[in-house]
């Protein structure tokens, strides 16, 4: 157990050495290293041997690590290691080696240029077709207060708080933009971290916190990441219009930390040494991207799993989508 500690410990090590390489000083005005060029899929791969994917399960949405998990295994004859992690710690763990991928990475800080730049430990493989963004949303009810935009927001009614300090609550990877949020618009609003207010919840609890709030006619406020179709106004909750960034007081934390609330695309990551591998799965993973129509189909099944979704969520999909998935495999 110590030895693995310790084995941990060096890898970690390396990766941090490659982040003070590649950044520098904060006043460093280099120019930024190049990104990894992405190895293209070779016509004639090796055998798989194991294929490790790292996933967020307090997401909820994380289909296309099943997605490929599947296939790899059923098409490719690879052992397939499922990697329960977070958004953040899979960055981590994809540097490391600890996984050889993760499909559904987000945020864009000093931390990730390094860990991407050429001869970097993670190689970006591109989108993985799904389109995100972050919404600041908030119980149904209190739209009786007026509350519809972000200018809205320091004139809250009384009623709804008696005395009491508004708040956002989000996750980790978004606490630092919900901080520069309340700084930029001048709040005085408390940022709450959900995890510690409602232990062992993600974003999945976090994107239903704001009906069970309506039900309850609670009052808050939630800063919510995720597949820009389970964001937006729905049963139960509705979304304030919020500015494209809050300012420029956002501190990057992590590497999944996210500073704007402009929409993005899910990215595919590998180890740089995955994508060296000539394993056949680094050619699936590489050729990996939901077609439009099949985002929708894909996220239709998402929400009937109760976000908790699984591999058999997905086999339904597999089995009647072939035409899609079997241009992959190439």
């Amino acid at each position: 157990m110590a030895q693995s500690r310790r084995l941990r410990a060096s890898r970690w090590l390396a990766v941090a050495a490659w982040i003070v390489t590649a950044t520098g000083c904060a006043t460093d005005p280099a120019p930024r290293p190049p990104q990894v060029t992405a190895p293209s899929p070779k016509p004639a791969p090796g055998s798989c041997g194991t294929l490790s994917i790292a996933y967020d399960p307090a997401n909820g949405y994380e289909a296309s690590a099943f997605i490929i998990g599947r296939l790899a295994s059923s098409e490719l004859d690879c052992e397939v290691n499922y990697v329960k992690t977070t958004s953040r710690r899979a960055w981590r763990l994809v540097a490391e080696g600890e996984a050889d991928v993760y499909l559904d990475a987000y945020g864009d800080t000093a931390a990730t240029r390094a860990l991407t730049v050429e001869g970097g430990p993670v190689t970006v493989l591109g989108p993985n077709g799904v389109p995100g963004g972050v919404d600041l949303l908030a119980p149904f009810f209190l739209q009786d207060g007026g509350v519809q935009t972000a200018g809205d927001l320091d004139q809250l009614p009384r009623r709804y708080y008696a005395g009491a300090t508004p708040s956002i609550s989000t996750v980790p990877p978004l606490l630092p933009l919900a901080e520069a949020f309340v700084e930029s618009q001048r709040l005085d609003f408390n940022v709450r971290d959900f995890s510690v207010t409602h232990p062992g919840s993600g974003m999945a609890d976090l994107l239903q916190a704001p009906k069970l709030y309506d039900a309850s006619l609670t009052p808050g406020f939630f800063l919510v990441e995720g597949p820009r179709a389970f964001l937006g106004s729905g049963p139960g909750r509705y979304s304030i219009e919020i500015p494209d960034t809050p300012a420029g007081q956002c501190l990057p934390k992590a590497p999944a930390t996210v500073c704007t609330f402009e929409d993005f695309d899910y990215m595919k990551i590998v180890s740089t040494r995955f994508a060296r591998s000539n394993s056949p799965a680094y050619n699936l993973v590489y050729n990996y991207r939901l077609p439009a129509p099949q985002v929708s189909t894909i996220l239709d099944l998402v929400e009937l799993s109760g976000f908790q979704v699984g591999e058999a969520d997905v086999v339904s999909w597999i089995n009647t989508h072939p035409k899609v998935w079997k241009r992959w495999l190439n």
